[in-house]
């Protein structure tokens, strides 16, 4: 028998409704194991009204620092003018973390930015016992990896990219169509999974940049959203060795 274990994450909790959606169906199916929750989400509280409670998840602040849409943005929780480096003219954060390059936030402003995204989700209700990251904006601000783990540390929580082992080909839409089989043909072995899970919707529509308008997001995740809420691809997978764990289940790589 075989013994593949997949971290099944949902990310982008919070950011929209149809998001919340489609991930609240995802859990109940069972395939979802992680959630990560983006604070500075319009619908942050919406999410946590449909599922902090749920003591069968493994809750993460999915540590934002950009707002990659063109038409859709979201505001740092802590007081920031442009001078702190990340954010624009008008409040919101920059579209892009590579701009961090030239902006060079300070590392103590994110670090403060950081902790106020924590304590929203706490006061929400959400067991928080992981962080990750929205883009990895980290790696574009010099010493912020090493703080970020630091700080992580500080807080009890665990750090995602001690757990970082991906399914090489699992996000090409030829696999994500035949998920379970797929991953019932991994090497024995711990993999984390990462979807964006989301409801087909005008809200999804406006989402997007030039380069991947919003209609290719919203049938994207749509897609995906799919996917896991699907209860025959959870019961061919567990029928045949494969098994969906929590990060608190899972073992450093």
């Amino acid at each position: 028998m075989k013994n593949v274990k997949i971290i099944t994450r949902a990310d982008d909790a919070g950011s929209s409704r149809s998001a919340n959606n489609a991930i609240a169906r995802a859990i109940n199916v069972g395939f979802i194991k992680n959630v990560s929750l983006m604070a500075p989400g319009e619908f942050i509280d919406e999410a946590a009204a449909l599922f902090a409670d749920n003591k069968n998840i493994c809750f993460g602040l999915h540590a934002t620092l950009n707002a990659e849409w063109d038409r859709v943005k979201w505001k740092p929780l802590t007081n920031l003018d442009t001078d702190s480096g990340l954010v624009d003219e008008n409040g919101y954060f920059w579209p892009v973390t590579a701009i961090f390059k030239e902006t060079k936030p300070r590392v103590e402003t994110v670090l403060r930015e950081y902790d106020a995204q924590l304590d929203m989700l706490t006061k929400l209700g959400f067991a928080v016992n992981y962080v990750d990251s929205h883009m990895f904006a980290e790696y574009f601000i010099e010493g912020l990896p090493e703080a970020k783990r630091e700080w992580a540390n500080k807080k009890g929580l665990l750090h995602h990219m001690d757990y970082t082992n991906g399914a090489k080909g699992a996000h090409l839409e030829e696999n994500l169509l035949n998920l379970g089989k797929f991953f019932s043909n991994l090497p024995d072995g711990q993999y984390l999974y990462v979807v964006h899970p989301a409801l087909y919707s005008e809200e999804m529509l406006e989402t997007g940049t030039a380069e991947m308008p919003g209609c290719e997001v919203a049938r994207v995740r749509s897609l995906e959203a799919e996917v896991v809420a699907d209860p025959e691809m959870l019961k061919f997978m567990l029928e045949n060795g494969v098994s969906v764990i929590r990060y608190d289940e899972a073992e450093k790589v």
